[in-house]
């Protein structure tokens, strides 16, 4: 059923006139008569309300531009392996034993401390060795089909020839400036440092400094010899590992093993800005690493050359200092992901 509708007629609308300033009465269409209340009686609060709603529209978002702060344990969860890189500085509070000279006498007043010496070294190794056996061996997942846990080598018996492999390959591949041939098997920094010394012949025009290898120094003792832990007993061996150190990474299942290798080795190199080639006998102390990451092992590469404990950093290890001297890997991994970041 239609409802009916009041008809209304303009004649009856009496509606109150608005003045001009001169007094005029306006005149206005009565067909546009309805629009008047809306125009007279909110024309002021709608101006308002649509000037307010614009400038709230252009008021920023101050916190919305701000930079948030991200704690530097969100940053470690974030970040990758690859982020790190391969080149994060020999692990602390690595011990590696000086020569005989280098130490106190056996007769001297200060035969006790090469006793202390000597007493700090075992400690360091049996340490050292235990944590390879934890990761490698005792602390691993397990295979999701037979359950079995999926150890891995710990290549005890390798260490030397690998160094003396990787010590050999280095220096042919510098000495041709075969940077390829040195990508594989160097770490970032020692990479940065040969392609370096690459530009650097080509800035005196010359592209190579031969390199050879004549001899090992000392006994060079067969391979069934040099098996652990035989080979940590042979006396006058031209290679032996001084150091063989694990640590744990701040990702799952990541860390990185760092061993230290003496080769004493006859050399015979030209260098760029000599004439005359050199013919040297070289004592390096060869530090290769490999990098496990998500239970995944890499290859071996060289990091470089260090030099031995000294005298004063020994003292410190026997007065117990050596955990507060020096940067933690933690430290060393936090700076260079909070490089990354900006932060």
């Amino acid at each position: 059923m239609a409802h009916p509708v009041a008809r209304v007629s303009s004649n009856s609308l009496k509606l109150p006139l608005p003045l001009t300033a001169s007094g005029q009465i306006l005149q206005i269409c009565p067909q546009c008569a309805h629009r008047l209340p809306s125009i007279h009686t909110r024309q002021f609060t709608t101006t308002r309300r649509r000037n307010a709603a614009g400038v709230v529209q252009s008021i920023p978002n101050i916190d919305s531009k701000l930079p948030k702060h991200v704690s530097m344990k969100s940053q470690m969860k974030k970040a990758n392996r690859q982020q790190i890189g391969t080149d994060l500085g020999k692990l602390p509070q690595t011990f590696i034993l000086p020569a005989a000279k280098d130490l106190p006498g056996w007769m001297s007043p200060n035969f006790m401390k090469r006793t202390r010496i000597h007493w700090l070294q075992f400690k360091t190794a049996v340490k050292d060795w235990w944590s390879l056996v934890v990761f490698l061996k005792w602390d691993v997942k397990r295979d999701p089909l037979t359950g079995k846990k999926l150890r891995k080598p710990l290549e005890l018996s390798q260490r030397n020839q690998i160094a003396r492999d990787l010590h050999k390959e280095f220096h042919e591949a510098l000495g041709e400036g075969d940077l390829k041939r040195l990508q594989v098997i160097c770490c970032e920094g020692l990479m940065a440092q040969a392609r370096m010394r690459v530009e650097q012949r080509k800035a005196l025009r010359r592209r190579k400094e031969p390199w050879q290898l004549l001899s090992y120094s000392g006994i060079r003792y067969p391979a069934w010899l040099e098996r652990w832990p035989l080979s940590g007993f042979l006396p006058g061996a031209s290679t032996r590992v001084v150091s063989d150190r694990l640590a744990p990474l701040p990702f799952a299942d990541t860390y990185l093993r760092q061993c230290i290798v003496r080769i004493s080795s006859v050399q015979n190199y030209l260098l760029a800005d000599r004439d005359k080639d050199i013919l040297l006998k070289h004592t390096d102390y060869v530090v290769i690493q490999k990098m496990t990451t998500k239970g995944e092992e890499g290859p071996w590469k060289i990091w470089g050359l260090t030099e031995p404990t000294t005298t004063k950093e020994i003292d410190g290890l026997l007065e117990g200092k050596g955990q507060e001297s020096g940067t933690t890997l933690a430290e060393r991994i936090r700076d260079k992901i909070s490089g990354i970041a900006g932060v």
